[in-house]
């Protein structure tokens, strides 16, 4: 019974690995819930959804947490699709017992587990990457495609990206590069009618949203108003609003320090946004003209995570969330003595930030290892994350790890596989001996 828990083929790994991740919720039910979760969780209980945060990913939370009644119900659903893809993306890349012994010991991880039952629609878009990665990985290595690569892997990959606003545009990307590598016509068509379907899924689930006014637009550029309020705070940027959008504000209510790191605090008046709204491109178009040093230099500091380098130190971006944040709301542990106590391994995950979350460091180490195997599959790794960090670099607003948490396990993922691999080599040596 022992040997059948801990056998190595990837059915036996995808119960197993559930059941880590059952337990990493049971321990913690109903999960963990940031300002954002509870957003969430309100637009479920109103009914008033709105699609700044993907439509799909809205009225998913709205169905599956019966009306925000249960939203414990959704973090295991997410817990454990995350566990599972991971399961299947690391049996994509290595032999059958290092996957099995290096996706287990991941899934035992705050990074997996505890991010698993955080209510973020960061949790099912890497799930869906993990999918759509595997499917590509398979296709290239097995130079076919089957209808399970389609069914389990493509189109429930393509429909969990479409839960955050950077997910299909992240994977379109992907598909353009996949293009260009050796793999069967069929497996490139069947990507290409992915997206389609991931298009028709926020298409068809954005006429379920009732908000007056989508807030997509203003969440897409909102880090050019950021950095605009960084560069009226400096001393180079005084008069540069009035000069670049007169009449909307000046430089005393654009100017905010905290934009150049974190959340605005500038004293603009709802009218001032507004005007702005169809200014704001031509403005920051013409400061990067103007000063393109400060844009990148701003962009660097605001994301030292993603900054393969650490040019400005270690980072230590927000990581992983580890309470209810709020009291009183209807949410709260079950076990709460026992919570408190198992949250402290979560903490010391919080503690080694500046390793965990530093995905510029595993993007570097993903390339690294690239260069030095010429492993396609790592390629197609390597492109994900580049083009998952270069839209954040670009348009995140602010900084927090679960951003990339793609690149953070892909990348610790081939590590582990590494020493798992180095270990089992010893051991068959030493057995043999």
């Amino acid at each position: 019974m022992i040997r059948r828990i801990f056998a190595g083929d990837l059915k036996t790994s995808l119960l197993r690995n559930g059941l880590i991740a059952s337990l990493w919720w049971i321990v913690f039910y109903p999960g963990f819930y940031s300002d954002d979760s509870f957003a969430a969780v309100s637009m479920a209980r109103t009914g008033q959804l709105s699609s700044a945060w993907s439509a799909p990913w809205a009225l998913f939370v709205r169905i599956f947490s019966l009306h925000g009644r249960y939203p414990g119900i959704v973090t295991l659903i997410f817990g454990l699709t995350l566990a599972l893809s991971l399961t299947i993306f690391i049996y994509s890349l290595m032999a059958e017992k290092s996957a099995s012994i290096t996706s287990s010991l991941l899934s035992a991880t705050p990074l997996v587990g505890a991010m698993g039952v955080t209510l973020w629609h960061d949790i099912p878009m890497t799930s869906g990457f993990f999918l759509v990665a595997a499917f590509m990985i398979r296709a290239y290595k097995n130079q076919a495609v089957t209808k399970s690569d389609i069914g389990w892997l493509l189109f429930p990959g393509m429909f969990l990206s479409t839960f955050r606003l950077n997910g299909i545009p992240t994977i379109a990307v992907l598909v353009l590069f996949y293009m260009f590598m050796k793999v069967p016509n069929v497996a490139k068509k069947f990507l290409v009618v992915g997206l389609v379907f991931s298009a028709l899924v926020t298409l068809l689930a954005g006429t379920a949203i009732n908000e007056v006014k989508s807030r997509n637009g203003d969440m897409a550029v909102g880090w050019m108003q950021y950095d605009l309020s960084c560069y009226a705070s400096k001393p180079a940027g005084v008069g540069f609003i009035e000069k670049a959008m007169p009449g909307v504000g000046n430089t005393d209510s654009w100017k905010s320090g905290s934009a150049c790191v974190w959340f605005s605090d500038a004293k603009l008046t709802q009218a001032d946004v507004n005007a702005s709204k169809s200014h704001l491109m031509s403005t920051w178009l013409r400061l990067l003209k103007h000063d393109p040093l400060f844009v990148l230099t701003t962009h660097m500091k605001r994301h030292e995570y993603l900054v393969p380098l650490p040019v400005y130190g270690l980072p230590r971006p927000p990581f992983i969330h580890s309470t209810v944040e709020f009291a009183d709301q209807g949410i709260a542990w079950a076990f709460p003595q026992v919570a408190n106590k198992a949250r402290l391994y979560i903490r010391a995950w919080n503690a080694g930030s500046p390793l965990f979350a530093y995905s510029g460091l595993w993007l570097l180490f993903l390339f690294v290892a690239w260069i030095r195997t010429k492993r396609q599959d790592l390629l197609i790794l390597v492109l994900l994350a580049t083009i998952l960090s270069a839209g954040l670099f670009v348009a995140a607003a602010i900084s927090d790890g679960r951003y990339a948490l793609f690149t953070l396990l892909a990348g610790q993922g081939v590590a582990l596989g590494y020493v798992v691999d180095v270990f089992l080599k010893r051991r068959r040596s030493s057995h043999g001996a």
